[in-house]
């Protein structure tokens, strides 16, 4: 295993931030929810490009994240979730519409986060959900779990090569995780199953976009098995023609984002209505 110094640097190397971010806006707020093994890097550009049409931003850093594997480890989903529920109550103390925005495990959440809070969250998009991954990734988990037992929480997997995105560049700067628990994405299974019956309590206005190459979280039943369980009328599936898993960082990252400010600005309260509120 390498040391915590030098998973720190597979993660830096490249020089980006990969902490948690706060943009100025008014009127709406967003809060951004990376995936698992992620960290805020994979959101900014989009927080970036919402803040730039105004919309306050809060870009969370999920428990156990972009640190050591030990640190990931030690972290489950309600301490994950504890994440994005403090970085809700953040936004909430503007009194304006909060819209959330999950990333593959972050959008499970951003979808626990609106079918809990209900009014607090005004609308919900999720961009490449992971409720599934691949069958064989499922019956390896399932199966290692099974005989293994309690051991899982002590062995990790190397990983040799970068995020799943198609993008060359954007891959080749993209802050990895070479080190995984194999016990995250066994937790990322349990959420799953906690969130799914949870769907159809999701009334709010919400916006699904997937790619079709996606390796990581099969497009088709993903999107397929959210759009037939969310409860609200207003929902839309855009599906990507280029992208892989990443797609806030992507190929196509500007359409990405020019379809999730379309959607978060729908919630804007005008300035005069706020003042007579």
């Amino acid at each position: 295993m390498s040391s915590d110094s030098d998973e720190a640097a597979s993660r830096n190397s490249a020089g980006v931030d990969t902490h948690e971010f706060f943009l100025p806006g008014a009127g709406v707020s967003a809060l951004l929810i990376h995936g698992l093994t992620g960290t805020p890097y994979e959101m900014r550009y989009l927080g970036e490009r919402l803040a730039a049409r105004g919309v306050r931003v809060r870009g969370v850093k999920l428990a156990g994240h972009a640190g050591t594997p030990e640190e990931l480890g030690a972290a489950g989903y309600d301490n994950w979730y504890e994440s994005v529920v403090n970085g809700l109550e953040e936004l909430r103390q503007f009194g304006e519409p909060n819209v959330v925005v999950g990333l593959s495990m972050g959008a499970v959440l951003a979808a626990r986060l609106a079918a809990d809070q209900g009014e607090a969250v005004a609308g919900l998009v999720m961009l490449a959900p992971g409720f599934f991954l691949p069958a064989s990734m499922t019956i390896m988990l399932r199966g290692a779990r099974g005989i293994l037992g309690s051991l899982v929480d002590r062995i990790y997997l190397f990983n040799p090569g970068g995020s799943d995105i198609h993008d060359a560049a954007a891959r080749s700067v993209h802050p990895t995780c070479r080190l995984m628990p194999l016990s995250a994405p066994l937790k990322l299974l349990d959420l799953s199953a906690m969130v799914k019956p949870m769907l159809t309590r999701i009334t709010q206005p919400a916006l699904v976009m997937h790619a079709r190459g996606d390796h990581t979280c099969p497009m088709r039943k993903n999107v397929d098995y959210v759009m037939k369980h969310l409860g609200g009328p207003e929902k839309r599936a855009v599906e990507l023609e280029e992208s892989y898993h990443v797609i806030t960082v992507d190929s196509e990252k500007a359409r990405v984002a020019g379809e999730v400010i379309e959607f978060v600005e729908r919630f804007r309260v005008a300035p005069q209505k706020r003042a007579a509120g």
